[in-house]
């Protein structure tokens, strides 16, 4: 039986807007028969500020309700930022140059993606969909992509918009051989700092962790916005040439996009 988990992770703002089309277009896709099984690490928090986003706002309990019947743990950010390193964090470079208000988001989110791979690794799962609560998802997953489990286990399925450079790190479809790689990438940030010469930026790891992990990337035309606290969607770019970045970049979705097509005529 095809084994598939689903991995929430970070903070849910707004369930009510956003978890009616996860199940939509995201749980509803999951192939009929297989044993999925849900996990979640969320953080505990009664208010959402974010100095980048302009967000400011209390976070309704009811946020919370959708994940109960899963597998996981809801934690506050106590110890997360002494756990990682922090300071040596910071030491690299203000990526964002709002003092370090961003690289202090991003830890709190990597982390939250690290506990629920932990959490996954016992399932042995084929494929992990990986999903921040907040995204309100416009389409469907593909389906196809489920199939031929073992030939797909080194793939990797990024969304085809907002690389930045990198590749887009707001939600994921990974074979089992690529999953940790992409889960647990936050032990990697000075590993990646050195290798590049670059500050950590969220983008640039995640490609970065996944060619570490010789992951096989492919693109995903499913689009999904972020839903900020007072239930306003931010404004999203879906082209695939917004933030390609550099030559090298682009030639690394060309070939991503290729192996896309081919992918989807197994």
């Amino acid at each position: 039986m095809l084994k598939i988990a689903v991995a929430f992770f970070g903070i849910p703002r707004n369930s009510p807007i956003c978890f009616p089309s996860i199940e939509q277009n995201v749980l509803a896709q999951l192939p009929a028969g297989s044993d999925v099984k849900c996990f979640y690490h969320l953080y505990k928090i009664d208010e959402v500020q974010n100095s980048r986003s302009g967000e400011k706002g209390e976070l309704a309990a009811d946020n919370y309700q959708p994940f109960e019947s899963m597998t996981g743990t809801l934690t506050s950010t106590e110890g997360v930022l002494e756990r990682w390193d922090f300071e040596q964090v910071k030491a690299q470079g203000d990526t964002w140059a709002d003092d370090f208000a961003s690289l202090r988001n991003l830890t709190y989110q990597l982390n939250s993606l690290h506990t629920v791979t932990s959490m996954i690794e016992s399932f042995n799962p084929d494929f992990v969909v990986f999903v921040r609560p907040d995204n309100f998802f416009h389409n469907p997953l593909p389906a196809y992509v489920f199939n031929h489990p073992e030939a797909r286990r080194h793939n990797a399925y990024i969304p085809d918009w907002q690389w930045w450079g990198g590749l887009n790190d707001r939600f994921a479809i990974c074979g089992r051989d690529t999953y940790v790689a992409y889960g647990k990438r936050i032990e990697r940030i000075f590993e990646f700092c050195k290798a590049t010469g670059r500050k950590l930026h969220s983008e640039r790891l995640l490609k970065f962790a996944l060619q570490q992990a010789d992951a096989k990337v492919c693109t995903l035309k499913t689009q999904a916005s972020r839903v900020r606290i007072t239930g306003a969607f931010a404004e999203e770019s879906f082209s695939p040439k917004r933030g390609m970045g550099k030559r090298e970049n682009r030639y690394f979705h060309f070939f991503a996009t290729v192996r896309t097509w081919l992918d989807r005529r197994r």
